[in-house]
């Protein structure tokens, strides 16, 4: 209390009790009006003490009994009455606060100091109420209701409400405005109630004056169990309105907190809803980190304003006192008292009440939620401290969430950077592009190769023209739209399956790019989108052509020198008469034979693959039959068949259809793999020549195959098989090849529109298959 209110409460009291001694003492009571006197001050702390709260203030037959004990035993007893009755009052509220949902008085002469000037402003409305009474011309006691007491009680009623509320507004605008103005929005409530219920005052006097003791029992009987009526419905509707109030509050959190993952935005709406339901001027959310074991303060408030308060280690303040216990804590008084038993350190400044919950995950404190006051006691209740921690549990989920979506965000936008850091700077362009064939992400290398804005390409359909008319994004890829299409679903049908191939890209200049396409699957396995790799392939190309032309010339100069030193071996051996052939200078000239015609077999081999690779070997077909091509073979390589003796078959019919087909460049086919057929097959084996008519295709197709009992080919070496200078390295023969047949052989019959593969099992033999269109 500030010492200017404290002094005009002191002087009113004074007065008032001043006023009220003389009359006291110029018109002394009679002993028979002491009991009645008793009995009214009993009335009027009942009535008082069993008032109705209200926001501000509270309503009571207070002024009602009051008036009837002054028409009943006149201004000075009435006005003892009044005063000791509200004395009585005022310490029943002091020792039974929770009776009285209210506030407790933080000490018993704070309580005796406000109900001295309750008292006395209720004293005062006496004493100036029956001023207007008398002027009127009332009589007292009131002894019959006339129409001429009419005017008088009316102005009774009127000056004793009128100067209990006068008087009673000006102490609370003393106090403060927000006082006030809780007094002014509660007034109407207040005048209806102890307004009406003044008409009730003339009914009691005269029960007391014409009925005696018995009636005004029973009447004063009714009065209390009205009074007790009346404040069991107020707190039940206050009750109610104030859990209706915490109820929408609470969905407002909920909503609040469950449309955000911005952990400003929770705090925010947090302290919004809890400033709805209690006093806030002074309010905090701390959050603990266990790894570095600090608390920190995202939100904080003092006297209504956001303030900034630095983090800290933990220590053995009340916040870590609640996150220890996690438990919620509440101190309605005696703060100092309190930290001292519970041996809590006081951390700035102190309270007079405070109120903190945990905010826990499980088990686990993920913070405090706190209130306090630094000016009033009793501010918090225990329906405070559930719906805070009603609102700490809401909060909970949501801090979590905020913080798990932090952490990703931060983990997220870091990936994003790493892979795009890598983007950035790999050589190779890289594109992703959705199930809608939809560009999504493009790096700088991809708009590089292909001509065109980051920007500008994200986005766009893969198979829609580009601008005026532009070739579309598949097109200069090397794709039709259809062809995309189809890639794409030959690299669905096989989980980790990827299609590659090299393309040349349009300039200028001209570029050679490897195209790898591949999914991009999602954790079920579904495909989410599709990648696509462009590596710049031209200088490799480049070097592969000018190594590829450099080794033709070379070989190409090979073939005219070695044709000459045949020429010259066939020259001497039919220039020398028999008697000077000897035996050392035939073998040498067999073996100069041998090894030139392998060297050049060998040098038209890489000729040939060369020609057949570039599309430039002209073929001349013409009509001729599998068993001829077949026993052609076989017939030529008998002799060296039969010194490894093994047993070499045809299985042909004579009636089998045709093959359009170049007779001298299959001839080398059949050669070449019957050729290895013998070079496996280990002495005593057998290889079959067969063919026959394939009738599960449409066409039809002739199908050549030799196949053999040797070791067989591992499954590992198998896709190495039909490439240049390749060999088995795990399997022996009787002599070493080149590396050239099958890689000819593959070729050749591509190029007849055919297909050539391998079936094998190692320890059984192996098989190889041509197939060629009928003529």
């Amino acid at each position: 209390m500030s010492k200017a209110r404290h002094i005009l409460s002191s002087v009113v009291v004074l007065a008032a009790l001043g006023v009220l001694i003389i009359l006291t003492l110029t018109s002394p009571p009679n002993l028979a009006d002491l009991v009645p006197t008793l009995f009214f001050s009993l009335l009027i702390a009942f009535t008082t003490a069993f008032g109705v709260p209200l926001a501000g203030g509270r309503a009571s037959l207070l002024p009602m009994t009051t008036l009837a004990a002054y028409l009943t035993l006149g201004p000075a007893l009435a006005g003892w009455a009044a005063f000791v009755g509200v004395l009585l009052s005022g310490w029943l509220r002091y020792l039974w606060p929770e009776r009285e949902a209210e506030r407790r008085p933080t000490s018993f002469w704070r309580a005796l100091s406000v109900a001295v000037v309750n008292g006395t402003l209720q004293v005062a409305s006496i004493l100036v109420a029956s001023w207007v009474y008398l002027r009127l011309g009332g009589d007292v006691p009131l002894t019959a209701l006339t129409w001429s007491a009419l005017l008088p009680l009316l102005g009774l009623g009127l000056a004793c409400l009128g100067t209990n509320l006068l008087i009673a507004g000006c102490y609370l605008a003393a106090q403060g405005r927000e006082p006030l103005d809780r007094f002014l929005r509660s007034l109407p409530r207040v005048i209806a109630y102890e307004g009406w219920s003044m008409i009730l005052a003339p009914v009691v006097a005269l029960v007391y004056t014409q009925l005696g003791w018995g009636a005004f029992l029973l009447l004063t009987l009714a009065l209390a169990v009205i009074s007790l009526v009346a404040r069991g419905l107020s707190l039940t509707s206050r009750r109610l309105e104030r859990r209706v109030h915490e109820l929408d509050s609470l969905q407002a959190v909920g909503q609040a907190l469950s449309a955000s993952l911005d952990l400003d935005s929770i705090l925010g709406a947090i302290y919004e809803q809890v400033a709805n339901l209690m006093p806030v001027d002074n309010f905090y959310v701390a959050l603990y980190d266990p790894d570095a074991d600090e608390v920190s303060f995202p939100l904080a408030v003092e006297e209504g304003q956001v303030v900034h308060w630095r983090s800290r280690r933990a220590g053995n303040g009340l916040t870590e006192y609640v996150l220890r216990t996690r438990q919620p804590l509440l101190i309605r008084e005696n703060y100092e008292a309190v930290l001292e038993r519970l041996g809590i350190a006081r951390i700035g400044r102190s309270a007079e009440s405070w109120l903190g919950v945990p905010i826990l995950a499980g088990q686990e404190p993920l913070g405090v939620i706190a209130v306090q006051s630094h000016s009033a006691a009793q501010e918090y209740d225990l329906s405070h401290q559930e719906v805070l921690t009603t609102i700490a549990a809401q909060a909970a989920v949501a801090i979590q969430n905020a913080r798990l979506y932090a952490q990703t965000d931060e983990t997220l936008a870091r990936r994003v950077q790493e892979l795009n850091s890598i983007l950035r700077t790999t050589q190779e362009g890289v594109l992703l592009f959705g199930p809608d064939q939809r560009l999504l992400a493009a790096n700088p290398a991809a708009a590089d190769l292909l001509g065109s804005a980051q920007s500008e390409m994200v986005g766009q359909d893969l198979c829609s023209p580009g601008p005026g008319g532009a070739p579309s994004l598949a097109e200069r890829m090397g794709y039709a739209c259809e062809e995309l299409e189809a890639a794409c679903r030959r690299v669905a049908e096989e989980r980790d399956s990827f299609d590659r191939q090299q393309i040349a890209m349009a300039g200028p200049p001209e570029r050679h790019v490897e195209r790898t396409l591949a999914a991009v699957r999602d954790r079920q396995g579904e495909i989410s989108g599709w990648l696509l790799a462009l590596r710049d392939v031209s200088e490799e190309h480049e070097l592969a052509q000018i190594r590829e032309d450099l080794t033709n010339m070379l070989v190409h100069d090979l073939r005219s020198p070695l044709s000459v030193l045949t020429s010259c071996l066939d020259l001497i051996k039919g220039e020398l008469a028999p008697d000077q052939m000897t035996d050392g200078l035939r073998q040498v000239i067999q073996l100069g034979e041998k090894s030139g015609a392998r060297l050049l077999r060998l040098v038209n081999n890489v000729l040939d693959i060369s020609r057949l690779e570039s599309g430039n070997m002209e073929l001349y077909r013409q009509v001729v039959g599998p068993r001829y091509l077949l026993e052609n073979v076989a017939d030529r390589l008998a002799p060296e068949a039969r010194r490894a003796q093994i047993e070499v078959t045809v299985e042909a019919e004579p009636t089998l259809p045709p093959v359009y087909a170049d007779p001298e460049i299959m001839d080398r086919v059949i050669h070449n793999l019957l050729d290895n057929a013998l070079k496996f097959t280990p002495d005593g084996g057998r290889v079959r020549l067969w063919a026959r008519v394939d009738d599960s295709r449409e066409p039809a197709t002739m199908l050549l195959g030799v196949s053999d009992t040797g070791p067989g080919i591992p499954l590992e070496s198998r896709p190495r098989l039909f490439k240049k200078f390749q060999q088995v390295v795990s399997t022996s023969g009787r002599r070493r090849g080149t590396g050239l047949g099958l890689p000819f052989c593959k070729l050749a019959v591509e190029a007849h529109g055919g297909e050539i593969w391998v079936e094998s099992e190692v320890g059984k033999g192996s098989t190889f298959v041509v197939r060629l269109p009928l003529a």
